[in-house]
This record gives C-alpha cells, structure tokens and sequence, in this order.
C-alpha cells in the first residue's frame, strides 16, 4: 500500500467523523471515537516498528487502525450506546461503511480483504482458523494497538472519577461495589473474561485486566507493563484476595510470555 492511498483514506475518515460531531463541541462520544482512531494509528505504527514493519506493510497497517472503529459513529447515532450487546456489533457496521463509501476501491484485491478481515474481527472474541500467516498478524497487530489506546482512556475516566458526560464509557454498568464470580474464575484460568459474566462495573474492569491474556506480541506487553496499565486499573476497585490472586495470574503471563504468536515470516 503506498502512502498517497493512506493520505487519502485519512481525509475520507476525517470527513465522514466530522458529519457527526457538531462544531465546537470537544467532547462527546463521537470526538471520543474520533480521537480515539487517531491515537490508535499511532500506537500500530509504535508496535509494528519494534516488530521490524516498514514500508507498504507499516502504511498497511495505519490503514487498518484507521478504519477499524469506523462503525461507532454509525453505532452511536443509531442505538446511543457503544454496547453490541444491545445495539450491533460495531465490526459488521464498519465493513459496512466501508463498503458503501467505497474507501478501499483504489486499492488491490488483497490489500481490500485483509482490510476488510482485521476490521471485522478486531472485536471479536476468536480470530479465524483458516486464515494465512499474514492476515492473522496484522488482525493480532490491530487488536493489540486497540487495546493500548483503551486501557489509556477508561484508566482517565476511571482516575478523574468520570465527568457526566462521558459516563458511556462504562456502558451504562452500576457500580455495586463487588464483583461477579465467573469473571474471576476466567482470570484465575488465565483466559479471556466474557462479555457474558460481566454483571457490574467491576467486572467490566475485570474484563479490561483481562485483555493481557488476549495480548500477541511482546512489544505490546512491554508497554502495557512500562505505563502501569493494570496498577492503574486495580487502583480504582474493592481490594479483595480473589483480586490479588486474578493479578497474581495476569503479572505472571506478562513475565512468561515471551514470543509473539504471530509472525511475517
């Protein structure tokens, strides 16, 4: 992919997040979207350098970060929450703008799939077995960048003790003060925390802790380790020993885990 495609996909995504958010306003859950993609354009390129990107595969890359979102405009303004849950999966709604606005028509056949491929299974809870090596790298290298840029906003939002009009972020959970024993015990197995055990506002933290488990490559980990991201998290919930054991878990995979579970080459 050459830059002069990606130049024009930025003012493409730049125009069509500004039909959204009114003039003036700087906040919001569209600007939140927005500001958002842009941040995760640079965390992809971050990763992807410290994993020897360059070239059409680094600017292949920015393109991916930077439509992988795009369905949460439409989300927002149709269903007023970013939960799929009860709206639709933000995923399937971006392949579709990108389809009708025809973003990736200049580009080659591959270049559209695996585009296409990363954006719908960015959130998804399982990638695809029957994928090849280069696809699922760049669907890892996108879920990854994804998540860093997350952790930094609900962290914010969690530390500022969140402004009433960002109260969305936390998907309109209560706060009950405790916590849901199946979200534990999928962090004491190490996996994943299903959107199915997450009841109140701790597990949805329980959740976020638990995205290490879901993490592909070790740059990814040294940063989530160097910017305190759990820490932080953990800060802010009812201490308990289930909640030092589940950390106990997750510190543990970060120190051991120490290969990429995709590659290139």
């Amino acid at each position: 992919m050459k830059t002069q495609a990606l130049d024009t996909l930025k003012q493409q995504f730049s125009d069509y997040a500004a039909t959204f958010i009114d003039p003036g306003v700087d906040d919001g859950p569209h600007v939140l979207k927005r500001n958002h993609t842009l941040r995760v354009c640079r965390e992809i390129v971050d990763i992807g350098e410290a994993l020897g990107l360059s070239g059409p595969d680094l600017i292949l890359a920015q393109a991916i970060a930077l439509l992988h979102d795009i369905g949460r405009f439409e989300q927002f303004k149709r269903y007023n929450t970013f939960l799929d849950a009860v709206s639709a999966n933000h995923a399937a709604l971006g392949v579709e703008v990108i389809e009708a606005l025809r973003l990736l028509d200049p580009l080659t056949p591959e270049e559209r799939e695996l585009i296409i491929d990363a954006v719908r299974f960015h959130n998804a809870a399982d990638l695809p077995g029957d994928r090849d090596k280069r696809t699922l790298f760049f669907m890892g290298l996108i879920r990854d960048a994804d998540k860093l840029d997350i952790w930094q906003v609900v962290i914010d939002h969690y530390l500022n003790h969140g402004k009433k009009t960002d109260k969305f972020i936390e998907l309109g959970l209560e706060d009950r003060g405790g916590y849901s024993p199946e979200a534990f015990q999928a962090l004491f197995q190490r996996r994943f925390v299903r959107s199915a055990a997450v009841k109140q506002l701790n597990d949805f933290k329980l959740m976020q802790i638990s995205w290490v488990f879901d993490l592909n490559f070790t740059p990814t980990i040294d940063r989530v380790k160097d910017r305190h991201y759990i820490e932080k998290i953990a800060s802010t919930m009812p201490q308990c020993p289930d909640l030092s054991t589940a950390l106990d878990h997750v510190f543990n995979h970060m120190d051991t885990h120490t290969h990429d579970t995709y590659t290139l080459c």
